[in-house]
């Protein structure tokens, strides 16, 4: 595909700030698959002034190289650039190749009556948004949380609808604004000032988009709060030893990474960290829906990851890392699982099937009723 003039521009610029130095390749999942350093890979778009539609969507965007870079190279916006020049290039639409029909039907159910409703038993300005990823994985998890911070916060709803990130990241931007405008209505007819979210995507995309609402982590809350008296010292008596994984999207955000660790004290865990860790963590592998476009590099930085575990286990605090360390040969828990589920040690270590997932959606669509 040609590369229009305004991302030329970009690269351009990407390229002379990159000194070549490869730092960031020895944590990105994908640059080694096109180039043996970014700098050349900028140099050759220059030269060609085109590129193949594989490139921007083998990029987990998860902002890793920016984070280690001396000079701030933004591969990730320029990656999302090129995504959006593709969508525009195909009037709207996303080659088959790059077999992403599967999300564009996710983010069509995430927005409609048949998985999702609108903001329920709200008796106050604060809402809890759990993030479809963790209604799909355990309702009945979200749901004991949804209950517990009721019991800290008077009044508080619950909505269950998506945020729109992987529509975002797809690279259409006016189909996003078009999901996005359903939850801004929502917030505004709610009156909502205060969201607490329940997943690291959900925390970004509404924190970026609704800039007159304080956007609040989960994490944070029951940080402040405290954790249910019944889970407080668990880990004292159950022979588990955890490895922590963070979440990329949060990777800036250190009272997230603060927060969660006080938890798992609290819940009385051993804790070993990865090497890459908090602000220098790397993506489970499923960042940017790499996983279905270019299934083989996400699975190869999948193993990757998990096998940076020194621990059986895993813990993280995102649905989609959590199933991807499993894929990577782990054992995993959400963090949640720990603190809402007394029986989390039974719990079977193998992902749901997508129509499982769905059957919970539909479960969870009207907490709070």
């Amino acid at each position: 595909m040609k590369i229009c003039d305004r991302t030329i521009k970009i690269i351009k610029k990407e390229e002379e700030k990159c000194i070549g130095c490869n730092i960031c390749m020895k944590g990105c999942p994908m640059l080694d698959k096109f180039c043996n350093s970014p700098k050349n890979l900028l140099k050759e778009l220059l030269d060609n002034e085109r590129f193949e539609y594989t490139l921007p969507y083998s990029c987990m965007l998860c902002g890793y190289c920016t984070k280690v870079c001396p000079k701030e190279v933004d591969l990730k916006s320029l990656f999302l650039d090129m995504r959006r020049d593709v969508v525009k290039e195909n009037n709207g639409k996303l080659p088959k190749e790059l077999n992403i029909s599967g999300v564009e039907l996710h983010q069509n159910l995430s927005f409609s009556k048949l998985f999702t409703s609108d903001i329920q038993n709200l008796q106050s300005d604060t809402i809890f948004f759990p993030g479809c990823g963790l209604l799909s994985y355990s309702p009945k998890i979200v749901e004991n949380t949804y209950e517990y911070l009721r019991s800290k916060i008077d009044g508080i709803g619950i909505y269950t609808k998506c945020c729109g990130k992987p529509t975002a990241f797809m690279g259409k931007d006016e189909k996003f604004r078009e999901y996005y405008s359903i939850l801004e209505r929502e917030f505004k007819d709610k009156n909502v000032k205060r969201i607490i979210t329940g997943c690291q995507n959900c925390f970004m995309t509404i924190g970026n988009n609704s800039k007159d609402i304080e956007v609040i982590s989960l994490w944070e809350v029951l940080a402040n709060v405290g954790i249910p008296d019944g889970r407080k010292g668990i880990g004292k008596t159950i022979e588990l030893e955890f490895t922590i994984h963070d979440p990329c999207p949060t990777r800036d955000v250190d009272i997230i990474h603060s927060s969660i660790r006080n938890i798992v004290d609290d819940l009385g865990f051993k804790l070993e960290e990865m090497k890459y860790n908090k602000g220098r963590t790397l993506c489970c592998g499923s960042g940017g829906m790499v996983s279905v476009t270019q299934s083989k590099i996400a699975n190869s930085h999948t193993r990757r990851r998990a096998q940076e575990a020194k621990t059986e286990y895993i813990i993280t605090y995102c649905q989609e890392c959590v199933e991807s360390m499993r894929r990577g040969g782990k054992k995993s828990y959400h963090i949640l699982d720990l603190l809402f589920n007394e029986d989390f040690q039974h719990m079977e270590q193998k992902n749901q099937g997508l129509v499982i997932k769905w059957v919970n959606r539909y479960r969870g669509k009207n907490m709070g009723k």
